[in-house]
């Protein structure tokens, strides 16, 4: 099986990046690139880890199928 993945993506709560960088928009270009697993490094963010947390249970569906 074949992954196309970024596993270095930013999120808004970084220096010099978009504030756009969320979830929703993550998801939006994710699938625009044809990118099927994503990775962050901001998931150390308090803000950002909480953003994740409440949105792993629909990011988990979006995801399987």
């Amino acid at each position: 099986m074949e992954f196309i993945t970024d596993l270095n993506i930013h999120s808004y709560l970084s220096r010099a990046t978009s504030k756009q960088m969320d979830l929703e928009n993550l998801y939006k270009w994710a699938q625009f690139k044809g990118l099927s697993v994503i990775g962050t490094g901001d998931f150390t963010h308090p803000v950002w880890f909480s953003e994740i947390k409440k949105s792993w249970s629909l990011l988990s569906r979006v995801f399987s199928g």
